[in-house]
């Protein structure tokens, strides 16, 4: 498929870019433009441009400073747009995205010879809805006194009242674009989700508002261009959808997913159900107030009124049922402090995501009561519907327009409520991965409740069903896509099949003569943990002590990352900056203004400050790792995983666990080179990477550092 000419093109666009930017040509960006034609070079299509055979999928591991995002956009543009399709770069992280959108895709453009289009999608979630904004403000007003608002109610507010007003004038006068993220301060989500709508709310054409409609007028942007920049909960949303509905379906994109460690991750999230059952009750006595007077202002709607009645019934019911279930969860989950995840709720968790039978048939009974629920939101949804397209002698487009965004509203809270009675009334098959499923005891303001979760573990099949098999061909990569050197794990979670290009571009860092791995003589395991947190306040004043440039202090538990600093001498944390006192973006700003000043600064953060954070040069000299970053034990869904897995006669262990920890340690260690020029020190606070036979593992993983171990700090 790859004929001359298209080889041609990519070679004459890179030679043209480099020549333009005055850079010498990098070896792992050359190979990585090379694997990327290799891997479409033996691609068929047929008369439809449809994939006919298995090529076209290249997994490429980009070491730091390959110039991944140069490498694929040169690749792949002239590909995509000589079968004519979209290129779709998909990343996890709106830094990378804006990256793209505003510095990378312009200076390509400017500079390699090809003319191409480029925009940026978002979430409908992201835009102003104009509708709802204008029955928010004339609410306010006192215009609409029965705007029948669901739960969060009239706000009186003067700050909501001032903002709704601001949003509308910028807004109308053309200032502001509509888009969230491009207001100058940052609006509550209170607030934000008064004014914009779901898929379930928005009645797109039929809206009297749809001609200037800020999402719609963002999705003529992108209509036609060459390449669109989205993220993976937008894709995966979109293939949630069918595909196509806001980006081109998987048939009609050549995509890119960059920080593609991240793409299983985020399929597992959005195939995860969640309802808290107190939450559901309320939600239950709202539906019934706002269906009250949905009838009372709609009474010449004579065809609704079976639908009311059967609502009501299906409402009784399942209120019946909620509350068996609530003295049946009390009497079958033993929470216990043992099991809090992340700090947070105590959990208990159903052993291979198997319910008891008396559970998991109320759970069936749900199911079928809310499926007719839902049912009766659909007939209710048509009939307004018709009403703003003045199809419905029987309701009038002013009451269309006010009930239609609430009645969306809550037709969403029904589906909610009922994946996860769906989820949890289906039994597993023997042979099928099964879903983890668990409970958390939450307490809001002082009411306790039980929240009822359940996740897939593997977002293997949903991904090889919904993306690779329809898809018409892909890149995935990241720095870290592998453990230990292997694919392995990336395969199993992600679904990503035998026949794919993977390959591993090494990075043009000198690690060996620029950065130490230090594993300090005093360091102790960290399995013992109050003896580990003595020797981190030991331990960090003496690595921290007269650093010219800044450091950054990473731990895996928040409990620990308090009773550290709490006992570090002043002189320490006076030059610290620890997560949680302020926004990750607010911490580094005032990081990097102090070392920009000449001043120590030092960041304290959790697994977040990991990844994605960007401190070249004096910026950064110093990385603290306080322990081997193995995930806690009691996560549901790894725990289920790990069941799973022993039950196929695996190690859990060796194929989870320890990869897990060598990707994250990897992605640690990754934050102290970001340039050529960079140096420094790498400090590892564990001694279990000496003691342990998985010790050498994680040291094979990681790049050539000059490894120093079995010295004393005062050495």
């Amino acid at each position: 498929m790859l004929s001359d000419e298209l080889k041609a093109e990519i070679q004459t666009a890179y030679s043209e870019f480099l020549n333009n930017k005055d850079l010498k040509p990098r070896y792992g960006q050359k190979l990585m433009i090379a694997e990327i034609a290799k891997s479409f070079a033996g691609l068929e299509v047929d008369d439809q441009g449809q994939r006919q055979n298995d090529k076209g999928l290249a997994v490429i591991e980009a070491g730091t400073g390959t110039g991944k995002t140069v490498a694929y956009i040169l690749a792949c543009l002239p590909i995509a747009r000589a079968l004519d399709k979209t290129l779709v770069i998909s990343t996890a992280t709106i830094t990378l995205q804006n990256q793209i959108i505003e510095k990378d895709l312009p200076d390509i453009r400017t500079n390699s010879g090809l003319d191409f289009s480029f925009g940026l999608a978002k979430g409908r979630g992201r835009y102003l809805c104009l509708s709802k904004l204008d029955n928010m403000i004339q609410a306010q007003a006192g215009v609409l006194a029965s705007m029948p608002l669901f739960e969060e109610g009239l706000s009186d507010d003067q700050k909501a009242q001032k903002l709704f007003e601001a949003l509308l004038t910028e807004y109308g006068t053309k200032q502001w674009s509509g888009d969230r993220d491009e207001w100058p301060e940052e609006i509550p989500q209170r607030m934000w989700s008064m004014v914009t709508a779901t898929h379930r709310e928005c009645s797109n054409r039929r809206c009297p508002h749809f001609s200037n409609c800020a999402y719609f007028k963002a999705r003529q942007d992108i209509d036609d261009v060459d390449v669109i920049v989205a993220n993976h909960d937008l894709v995966l949303a979109d293939l949630a959808l069918g595909g196509g509905a806001v980006i081109p379906s998987p048939g009609e994109a050549l995509y890119v997913f960059d920080e593609g460690h991240h793409l299983a991750d985020k399929a597992l999230s959005h195939f995860a159900a969640s309802s808290d059952l107190k939450g559901c009750l309320a939600w239950i006595d709202q539906w019934r107030k706002s269906q009250r007077r949905l009838e009372k202002e709609l009474v010449q709607a004579e065809s609704l009124r079976r639908v009311y009645h059967q609502n009501e019934q299906h409402m009784v019911e399942s209120e019946a049922r909620l509350r068996d279930l609530w003295a049946l969860l009390q009497q079958t989950a033993n929470f216990s402090s043992s099991d809090r995840r992340n700090d947070d709720y105590p959990t208990y968790r159903f052993v291979d995501g198997v319910l008891p039978e008396s559970i998991r048939e109320i759970h069936v009974a749900l199911k079928i009561l809310f499926s007719s629920l839902l049912a009766g939101f659909e007939r209710l949804s048509k009939a307004l519907k018709e009403g703003l397209a003045d199809e419905n002698d029987e309701i009038n487009k002013e009451e269309a327009e006010q009930w239609f965004p609430v009645v969306g509203a809550h037709q969403m809270r029904c589906e909610n409520h009922y994946a996860l009675f769906q989820a949890y009334s289906q039994i597993d098959a023997d042979n099928s991965v099964p879903m983890a499923r668990w409970v958390e005891q939450t307490n809001q303001m002082g009411d306790e409740d039980l929240r009822m979760q359940a996740s897939p573990i593997l977002a293997n099949r949903t991904l090889e069903r919904e993306l690779w098999n329809p898809g018409f061909g892909a890149v995935v990569t990241s720095a870290t896509l592998t453990a230990a050197n292997k694919f392995d794990r990336l395969q199993m979670q992600s679904g990503l099949p035998n026949w794919a290009n993977f390959k591993q571009v090494p990075s043009p860092f000198d690690f060996a003569n620029k950065a130490q791995l230090i594993i300090p003589q005093e360091a102790v395991e960290a399995a013992h943990a109050g003896h580990h947190t003595q020797s981190l306040v030991e331990l960090l004043p003496k690595i921290l002590a007269d650093k010219s440039g800044g450091s950054l202090v990473l731990f895996s538990s928040r409990k620990q990352m308090q009773e550290v600093v709490k006992q570090l001498p002043e002189a320490v944390t006076e030059s610290c900056l620890v997560q949680g006192s302020a926004a990750r973006t607010t911490l580094i700003n005032r990081h990097k203004a102090r070392i920009e000043a000449g001043e120590a600064s030092c960041l304290v953060g959790l697994a977040s400050f990991a990844e994605g954070v960007d401190l070249p040069g004096d910026l950064l000299t110093t990385v603290v790792i306080a322990k081997l970053p193995f995930a806690t034990p009691d996560d549901p869904i790894d725990a289920a995983l790990a069941e799973w897995i022993e039950k196929r006669n695996g190690n859990p262990f060796m194929q989870i666990t320890l990869p897990d920890a060598c990707l994250k340690l990897v992605q640690a260690c990754g934050r102290l080179i970001r340039t050529e020029s960079d140096e420094g020190q790498i400090y590892l606070l564990d001694q279990r990477i000496n003691t342990k036979r998985y010790g050498q593992q994680l040291i094979r993983s990681l790049p050539p550092y000059q490894l120093v171990t079995g010295q004393g700090l005062e050495a």
